[in-house]
């Protein structure tokens, strides 16, 4: 599936730019630790991270926001019953992998629920409604179509390799550098530059302001999505 052109399937549809103030406010506190150890900041990070979860499943993806549940317990898990039984250079890696994924994963599961449930004509026309620069518009547009065509072509060549019977067993674990990780890399570059040339050509840094098709706007969702992420900031400037 395309997913910069796939039609939305989710129960609530949600502006761009709510998104990004989303993403934005889990990357503050839980993937940069604002607040530090404070309860205060603790209890946003939790709250964040249910929601995003709520958000993903909600917007038409329950099985990767399953996938992301999943993993997040299973290094909380880990890290009550396993961390404390393993010592030495092990311990200490154990617990390094741990909680890098722990502080990371609420922001991944949040920029997963932006990339893939925006396409690329509403970011540009929420972007635009904005008044955000080209110079910052264009690189995004670019991005935001560059990852799901990179996923399509990994899941291509894939199909290719598993139908010659390259895999990491087997014996032919040293091919799939050669097979799978080189032709990745080389159609990444192509991708990029294709997709530049193409968001150049359709007009996109053109002087005069794009029209659009897309529906964006708030609705009430936004607003109690914005209103909750505004919520999370002055948690820290109350005293606890």
């Amino acid at each position: 599936m395309n997913f910069s052109t796939a039609s939305y399937r989710g129960i609530l549809r949600f502006d761009p730019r709510t998104k990004i103030l989303f993403t934005l406010t889990v990357g503050a506190f839980c993937l940069t630790m604002l607040g530090g150890s404070a309860p205060a900041a603790s209890a946003v990070r939790g709250a964040l991270t249910v929601v995003s979860f709520l958000l993903l499943a909600v917007s038409g993806r329950p099985r990767a926001a399953l996938v992301f549940l999943v993993w997040l317990g299973v290094a909380y898990a880990a890290a009550e019953w396993l961390l404390p039984h393993v010592g030495g250079f092990l311990g200490w890696f154990i617990y390094a992998t741990l909680g890098m994924t722990t502080q990371t994963l609420p922001s991944a599961i949040a920029s997963y629920w932006l990339l893939f449930t925006t396409t690329a004509g509403e970011l540009i026309a929420a972007l635009q409604r904005a008044r955000v620069p080209q110079a910052v518009t264009i690189p995004l547009a670019v991005m935001f179509r560059f990852f799901p065509t990179v996923v399509g072509e990994a899941r291509q060549i894939n199909d290719a390799m598993r139908m010659r019977g390259v895999h990491l067993g087997g014996g032919k674990a040293s091919e799939m550098f050669e097979y799978r990780v080189v032709p990745m890399v080389t159609n990444s570059v192509k991708i990029a530059d294709e997709l530049s040339q193409a968001a150049l050509t359709r007009g996109l840094g053109a002087a005069p302001t794009r029209t659009s098709i897309a529906r964006i706007g708030f609705g009430w969702q936004d607003w109690l999505l914005a209103a909750g992420c505004a919520a999370c900031f002055a948690a820290l400037a109350l005293p606890w």
